[in-house]
């Protein structure tokens, strides 16, 4: 545990310091502090579990340093250390939630016997967070069975629209897949099938469909699955060889065709378990949806994880991945004829990553007339890429700029509000205090609260230039309700007080 002693008499606080065995009890780390804007930056940057702190110091005083202290969400135990009379502080501090008054000169048996009260109540803290923690815990423990009803709902008679499923989602954290969805029904004949072997089944095929794999639901006899694209033959084949030597069972699927929107699910679901009972007593052992409505076709095996690696590093890198692309084309050249079909699917795909990011200057959809080689095609399409990652490497730094600016202009616009903090703009800005802080940085170089301070002193330097408004007035209007802080403040930043500066600098 951490304790701060707040004291800017170095003989009370070098006294305080030596006084007990603080290990003992309890406390491993104990900081001195000379005043309260050095412990406010200490508990700012890592906290602490007990602070002991003077009333009267120079620039704020203790019971001014604890409410910073709670405005910036800091979890500690506050004690006061005073010589003074305690009746006029009293009802401020009880207010502030202060443990415990202490008056000078303190004995150290005094001083032990608070730290063993204070230690009990911070380990009891700890053991209702950690009790806490535990509870969220078993409720994480659940999230599987909450996803597989929720998938279930959606499979069966659903009833909810797209954006309704889309905030049932949200409120229950379940992460819903981009793009286009399917099902698949399983059934496995054979033998009797114990719980633990349905258990083993399903890890067994997960490993064969990996992120394809959005969710298992049973119904039946069967097993739904909920997926992001379709299973290819290969994997046809794997699963059914898989099943067979693991478990000595024959696998029969059925799949659905798949649907752009969550409230669509049902059918491809259905569709799936049609599929699935139209094959039963045959010797087939895969059918699809799509081949029972439109007649029987051939099935290309399209290398969509191949084309998700090259889109992902657009996406998410905005650059070309030359050596994804190359793989991708290595998987369509080397599966025979209609390469054409497969070179315009994926620059389709291409087309569409622009247009989900609205990329203003894409080069115009060209088919080539004549079929083309692979390096012909490679050369087209790394080029189109390359451009497209360049149009979104610029959109995205517009965008990071925008943002920056944005708030930027807030702080400008309303640096005097003693309640604007980076929390503060990032909810007007619709973003994480902790992304906004990262992007100023790494825009600006200096983070957002540092822009902020600066704003405010320099508002404070031009009043203390051209005008004769009292200190702790410019206090006040540049955002900063307590003066001394404002003061110690502008000493550390500038290296002289706000009456210095003015003597210096007035116009």
């Amino acid at each position: 545990m951490r304790v701060l002693i707040v004291e800017d008499e170095e003989l009370i606080r070098e006294g305080l310091l030596s006084m007990v065995d603080w290990a003992a009890e309890g406390f491993n780390e104990v900081i001195g502090c000379a005043g309260a804007v050095d412990a406010l930056e200490i508990m700012n940057d890592s906290g602490a579990d007990l602070v002991i702190t003077d009333i009267y110091m120079q620039a704020l005083s203790g019971l001014e340093m604890i409410e910073m202290a709670q405005r910036m969400d800091v979890h500690a135990l506050f004690v006061i250390l005073t010589g003074h009379g305690l009746l006029e502080y009293a009802q401020k501090a009880v207010a502030l939630g202060v443990k415990r008054f202490l008056t000078k000169p303190i004995q150290p048996n005094e001083l032990r016997g608070l730290l063993r009260e204070m230690s009990r109540e911070i380990t009891e803290q700890q053991r209702v967070e950690k009790a806490l923690l535990e509870t969220k815990s078993k409720l994480e423990a659940y999230y599987p069975v909450v996803c597989r009803d929720f998938w279930a709902s959606l499979m069966t008679e659903n009833t909810l629209t797209d954006a309704e499923i889309v905030s049932r989602a949200r409120r229950f954290d379940i992460v819903l897949p981009d793009g286009p969805l399917q099902c698949a029904a399983f059934a496995f004949v054979g033998k009797d099938i114990t719980l633990s072997q349905r258990v083993s089944l399903r890890q067994v095929m997960e490993e064969i469909l990996q992120e394809k794999l959005i969710q298992w639901v049973e119904q039946g006899d069967m097993e739904l699955a909920v997926l992001t694209e379709g299973i290819c033959d290969q994997e046809l084949r794997t699963l059914t060889e898989a099943v067979r030597a693991h478990f000595d069972l024959s696998l029969f699927v059925g799949i659905g065709q798949s649907v752009d929107r969550l409230d669509d699910l049902q059918y491809t679901a259905s569709e799936a378990i049609k599929a699935l009972k139209s094959i039963e007593g045959s010797d087939t052992h895969a059918c699809f949806a799509a081949d029972l409505l439109h007649g029987h076709r051939e099935k290309l095996v399209y290398p969509t994880q191949l084309e998700e690696q090259v889109l992902d590093a657009l996406r998410y890198h905005d650059r070309a991945d030359a050596q994804a692309l190359s793989a991708f084309l290595d998987a369509v050249y080397g599966m025979g004829g209609r390469q054409e079909l497969q070179l315009l699917r994926f620059q389709v795909a291409l087309y569409r990553v622009a247009e989900e990011y609205n990329l203003p200057d894409v080069p115009p959809f060209a088919v080539p007339t004549v079929p083309e080689s692979r390096a012909g095609a490679e050369n087209r399409l790394l080029g189109l890429l390359r451009a497209l990652a360049r149009q979104k490497e610029r959109l995205q730094s517009c965008a990071m700029s925008r943002l920056v600016e944005d708030a930027k202009r807030i702080i400008d616009r309303t640096y005097s509000d003693p309640d604007l903090s980076v929390a503060a703009i990032a909810r007007q800005l619709y973003v994480s205090p902790q992304y906004l802080s990262r992007l100023f940085h790494v825009v600006c170089g200096e983070t957002c609260m540092d822009y902020l301070t600066a704003v405010r002193l320099g508002a404070a330097k031009e009043l203390l230039r051209s005008t004769q408004v009292k200190s702790y007035e410019i206090a006040l209007k540049v955002g900063y309700n307590h003066p001394n802080y404002f003061s110690a403040l502008f000493k550390k930043h500038e290296g002289m007080t706000p009456k210095q500066y003015r003597q210096e600098h007035s116009l």
